[in-house]
């Protein structure tokens, strides 16, 4: 794993790693990581796709991991000033050119949880990739995804941006473990591994509460994204790829990982594909069955990159 720096956009600097240790390269997988955690925790799998003919490349997204320690503002953990839900989702288009620019290979975008609700959007936008793997989703359009933005927006007014969303964590991840307590963590929600657990909850840029302006431009932004003007800005003949634990909490258990298929059966995508797996919690990539995982998701981006 090699880092480097890129300079996005709007001239932030984001933290990004490359795993390149792979000969005669058939494509690239760019990474996109989730919620209050960081793309390093992505090494495992990163090798394995170079072993397999990949590169990777991920970035530590605004508000998370070594972008947020170099470039915290007023010192408050998962603040950025700005719209950071849609300007992470420029990062990721603005990434994908500049590794499409750079090998000439498809790019395979690879979003989980958090990046998984990016990847929504950005596949609502002009980019340069030729599919998406979506893990960890949901389809969250309805009446819990409206309500957090309107507490987030009147949070937000009340008291600013940058203190810590505890109230808005609480009513987004309050209710996973509670079918895991008998697991006594309070993280047992993201997979049956002990040891994975473990290593997130002693992990210092992990588990952390993200701030009130995160939160609400986080909400507000992915509510947008299933209106149907963005919805019509989806590339139908790009393949996507959707992959849930069967007892992902943040998946309904897989009820909203439907939803999210067939949300794109019906605008028409051509090739969609779902796969639940059973038991698995919301890291899929960290559960017990991870080698089934590791092999399901190659097979996909083979399949993705063969097209393009």
């Amino acid at each position: 794993m090699k880092t480097e720096k890129f300079q996005s956009f709007d001239g932030t600097v984001l933290q990004c790693y490359l795993w390149n240790d792979v000969k005669n390269p058939k494509g690239v997988v760019q990474i996109s990581h989730g919620m209050a955690e960081h793309a390093r925790r992505y090494d495992n799998f990163a090798s394995y796709l170079n072993r397999n003919g990949y590169i990777v490349y991920a970035d530590d997204h605004r508000a998370h991991g070594q972008t947020s320690t170099k470039q915290s503002q007023k010192g408050v953990k998962g603040y950025h000033k700005g719209d950071i839900y849609n300007d992470t989702v420029k990062d990721e288009v603005a990434i994908t050119a500049y590794l499409k620019e750079k090998y000439n290979l498809p790019v395979v975008y690879l979003g989980h949880s958090y990046g998984s609700m990016l990847g929504q959007r950005y596949i609502q936008l002009k980019n340069e990739s030729c599919g998406a793997v979506l893990c960890g989703s949901a389809n969250m359009k309805g009446g819990l995804l409206g309500i957090g933005a309107a507490v987030s927006n009147a949070q937000y007014k009340l008291l600013g941006g940058e203190k810590e969303g505890k109230l808005l964590d609480k009513l987004s991840f309050g209710s996973y473990n509670a079918k895991f307590k008998k697991d006594k963590t309070p993280f047992a929600w993201l997979s049956r591994d002990k040891e994975q657990v473990k290593k997130y909850i002693f992990d210092e840029q992990c588990g952390n509460v993200m701030s009130i302006a995160f939160f609400k431009y986080f909400f507000n932004g992915l509510k947008a994204s299933y209106k149907k003007e963005n919805l019509a800005g989806i590339d139908l003949d790009k393949p996507i790829a959707i992959f849930s634990g069967a007892k992902d909490p943040v998946g309904g258990n897989g009820k909203l990982v439907q939803k999210l298929y067939d949300m794109y059966k019906d605008l028409g995508v051509k090739d969609v594909s779902i796969k639940l797996y059973e038991d698995a919690r919301h890291e899929i990539l960290n559960e017990t069955n991870n080698a089934e995982v590791y092999a399901d998701f190659l097979a996909a981006i083979d399949k993705m990159t063969a097209k393009a």
